[in-house]
């Protein structure tokens, strides 16, 4: 057997290796065929570094080799194009399958550059981090019982904590008593740990050499100008596209009716109405009246008391997650009224005039929020003058001794009260209750432009991130490939690195200083267009005053009057002859008409004598026939 025959056997016989090696790597993973112009290349478990002796790296990389010596020998290093797809399983913490992902695509690179030098221009490399898209579809096409709860648990959003386990890899983990997650790790996470498939294309018709390899990010795209709006339950919801914003109607204001006799049944019973001021939900009016008027015992016993205030409230918080005059308030209040307090032989009169801060605390309840419980005290100041009455305790009648009914003036004084002066426990009725509609469109409109700008600067630091990201990883591995440099060329090139890198911060520096020239002169040109403007209007208001001031003139002069008689007549004549026209075009209409009603009983009379005759003629036949 001669040289040439044992290397066509062995040729065929590694292409049938690998083979068997991509085919039992087992189902999750894309199986290459040997004829592709692709290089699958598998990692060890949290490994970055490439073990050839593991699962048939080195067959698959002599192939691909070999194919590309072979087809590609005469092809320009700059027409050659080399995408290599890199990631790791989605086990452990995203930051790191995302660290895993880079080094994994860079070692790959550094594979090809050692072994092929500069027969490939340029080498791009993807990071996919974790691939739960590649979970996903291996696990939907398999027929497995737990395929749906496993789809349900990867659909769900990721982590925010990028440096903690996912916390789908912690349902997956205790699904179905931890029975699924071995079955995960053998199928279908083993084959996702593959460290990079790098895919060769050829670009016809392209001279130009990349210098420097790149990692290509997505560029996130523009947030688009959403409008958040609040539910029925208070909560922010995101409005997507271009749905139009309408303008909420007007609508009479939400009261409330409260009263305590529920929840205290004392014998000085009040009555409070409240109602919601503004569209914002923020301001209400509240007016409160005491009244009780009872004597006992012939008018031993009395509380006769007439009492109102009124409070301008404040309710805090957020008022888009609350219902209209629900929630935590403060409000100031003034009031006033009269009191007459007996007891057996004892009696006080006074007068009462307060104001004070009321801090409070209301809740609407029931299934449609139609209830209220208030709860509030006042904290301020009362003056109170007062007369203080007296009788004599006892008095004998016969065997018995009775109260004296007749109370005496004693002394006049008056009272400074400095502390809590108000106390409010009360359950109420919300009427015109119904405003989550309103409350919704007030809200689309009210956060409308807010939203609209937090979007759009969330969109401009997103861009900024992006490019500073980009740029960080360029010029981490621009630093890496200097360092695999010569020894005699690291240095220049670290040079040259830096000269770009100095003319780049210039040119943007300039391009700063540019836009704010830009920026100065489009404020002082609009500043010359306003003061031109300005002066625009004054002249033509000058110059109407003076036609005014000219014609008025003019009128008084023998020539202008005779002119404004001379208008006043033409006008007048003007109108008789609009009342003639239209009195003509009237009668005209009318003569139309009736020549119409003419015509109409003409054609009428035409077709019925038409048909007489044509009914005759008939006649005359058929006689004409039978005759015959």
């Amino acid at each position: 057997m001669n040289l040439m025959t044992r290397m066509s056997l062995l040729a065929v016989l590694l292409l049938f290796a690998a083979l068997v090696s991509a085919l039992g790597e087992g189902s999750g993973q894309t199986v290459v065929s040997p004829g592709t112009d692709t290089l699958y290349i598998r990692f060890r478990l949290d490994s970055i570094r490439i073990d050839m002796s593991y699962a048939g790296n080195a067959d698959r990389w002599t192939a691909f080799e070999r194919r590309f010596r072979e087809r590609h020998a005469g092809v320009p290093a700059g027409a050659m194009r080399l995408d290599i797809y890199s990631g790791a399983s989605p086990e452990g913490p995203a930051a790191h399958n995302r660290w895993l992902g880079e080094n994994r695509g860079i070692a790959v690179r550094r594979l090809v550059r050692q072994h092929l030098g500069g027969s490939v221009g340029n080498i791009v490399v993807h990071n996919e981090a974790a691939r739960w898209d590649g979970l996903y579809e291996a696990v939907a096409r398999s027929s497995e019982p737990w395929r749906d709860e496993v789809l349900r648990i990867i659909e769900q959003p990721a982590s925010p904590d990028e440096n903690a386990r996912d916390h789908r890899e912690t349902k997956l983990r205790a699904l179905r008593g931890g029975r699924v997650w071995p079955v995960l790790l053998e199928r279908y996470l083993a084959p996702l740990r593959s460290g990079a498939s790098a895919v060769l294309s050829y670009m016809p018709g392209r001279d130009t050499v990349v210098v420097r390899d790149t990692v290509v990010m997505e560029v996130p795209a523009v947030i688009p100008r959403n409008i958040v709006y609040a539910d029925s339950s208070g909560h922010l919801r995101r409005l997507g596209g271009d749905a139009p914003v309408r303008k909420p109607v007007s609508r009479w204001p939400v009261w409330i009716a409260r009263t305590n006799l529920p929840l205290l049944g004392t014998g000085t019973p009040n009555l409070q109405l409240e109602f919601s001021l503004g569209h914002k939900d923020k301001w209400s009016l509240n007016v409160e009246g005491v009244w009780s008027w009872w004597t006992f015992a012939y008018n031993a016993y009395a509380n006769e008391i007439i009492y109102g205030s009124v409070e301008l409230r404040r309710y805090l918080g957020r008022r888009y997650r609350h219902h209209t005059l629900d929630g935590w308030h403060i409000g100031l209040a003034a009031g006033g009224g009269y009191g007459d307090l007996e007891w057996r032989s004892k009696g006080y009169q006074a007068e009462v005039y307060s104001g004070f801060l009321n801090i409070g605390w209301q809740r609407r309840f029931g299934r449609r929020k139609q209830w209220a419980f208030d709860m509030g005290i006042g904290l301020g100041y009362a003056y109170i003058p007062w007369r203080r009455y007296d009788g004599s305790t006892l008095f004998p009648v016969g065997k018995e001794e009775v109260h004296d009914d007749h109370l005496m003036w004693q002394e006049t004084s008056r009272t400074n009260w400095f502390t809590a002066t108000h106390l409010n426990i009360s359950i109420g009725y919300v009427f015109n209750q119904r405003d989550a509609k309103w409350r919704r469109e007030r809200a689309v409109l009210r956060d409308a432009e807010r939203n609209d700008y937090l979007h759009f600067r969330d969109s401009l630091i997103a861009r900024e991130k992006f490019v500073s990201d980009s740029t960080d990883i360029a010029r981490r591995q621009r630093l890496r490939e200097i360092e695999l440099l010569p020894r005699a060329e690291r240095k220049a090139a670290r040079r040259q690195m830096k000269e770009e890198e100095r003319q780049a911060e210039l040119r943007e520096e300039m391009a700063r200083r540019q836009e704010k020239l830009d920026a100065k002169e489009q404020k002082r040109r609009e500043k010359i267009d306003r003061r031109l403007q300005r002066e625009t209007r004054r002249i033509e208001k000058a110059e109407y005053k003076e036609r005014m001031r000219m014609q008025r003139q003019w009128e008084k002069t023998p020539e202008g009057r005779a002119a404004k008689r001379q208008a006043e007549i033409e006008e007048k004549a003007a109108r008789r002859q609009a009342r003639i026209d239209r009195k003509a075009a009237k009668r005209q209409a009318k003569i139309d008409r009736k020549m119409a009603k003419i015509r109409q009983r003409i054609e009428f009379e035409h077709r019925q004598n038409l048909e007489k005759l044509k009914r005759e003629m008939e006649r005359a036949d058929q006689k004409y026939n039978m005759e015959k």
